[in-house]
């Protein structure tokens, strides 16, 4: 089945001179299970360096636990679907679904608002999937092994957001892409056929990445190079 995109309105490039791009889940894809079956092995492996018990290594990889759009609530120990209002909609606490009168009693009359940081995090993009995830196993863990003696959910919650963001910052998970790039990397050719039909109409691209150089030239060449027709190199 081919794929498509759907969209409720219409831009016209024409008068557009200059388009950027991200690199990651953009002009490079990752295979997704792979990358958030790694960070999940490095995070729990600083979890346990940090202090938690050795049977959080044990905790399973679930890719499906979660979804983006979700917004963990540290406070409380819980995953919430929310409406564009910020009404909720439904509630897991753990891995568990809330039914509505726990829900309703939880959250009374109550509209997340994602600027109070200190207690809620946006599940908002690809990379974010294993943090929902091991959050809501650990919360699982706290609850039926009381005797690992866990922090509370909020410090669980920020523990975790610290060894996420260390795991991306310190080369830990750029260094396990490095060693393999076929295993987390998806090379599309028709990425690289769009960004020629760009060049083709006088358009200038360029990338906008975190990342640093050496890491997004590894990535650009490995995925953008082989299917060049029109130029010899993706820096062209």
């Amino acid at each position: 089945m081919e794929a498509k995109v759907y969209v409720n309105r219409t831009l016209n490039l024409r008068k557009i001179r200059y388009l950027g791009f991200d690199m990651d889940h953009t002009l490079v894809r990752y295979d997704s299970r792979a990358f958030e079956k790694t960070t999940q092995d490095i995070v729990l492996s600083k979890l346990v360096a940090a202090g938690y018990p050795q049977e959080v290594l044990k905790l399973p990889f679930d890719y499906d636990l979660a979804i983006r759009g979700l917004v963990i609530d540290k406070k409380m120990g819980n995953l919430l679907k929310v409406s564009r209002h910020g009404a909720i909609r439904a509630a897991y606490h753990g891995v568990h679904p809330m039914d509505f009168a726990k829900q309703k009693k939880a959250y009374s009359s109550t509209y997340i608002d994602l600027r109070d940081a200190a207690r809620y995090s946006s599940i908002d993009t690809a990379f974010s999937i294993s943090t929902a995830n091991l959050f809501m196993q650990l919360v699982d863990l706290k609850d039926h092994h009381p005797t690992l003696k866990l922090p509370d959910y909020e410090t669980m919650g920020i523990d975790l957001m610290l060894a996420v963001d260390a795991s991306h910052r310190d080369g830990s998970l750029k260094g396990e892409v490095r060693k393999n790039l076929a295993q987390y990397i998806i090379k599309d050719e028709a990425v690289v056929q769009g960004l020629e039909r760009f060049k083709r109409h006088d358009k200038k691209l360029f990338v906008l990445t975190n990342s640093d150089f050496h890491y997004t030239k590894l990535l650009l060449d490995y995925a953008i190079n082989p299917f060049l027709k029109d130029h010899k190199d993706w820096s062209e």
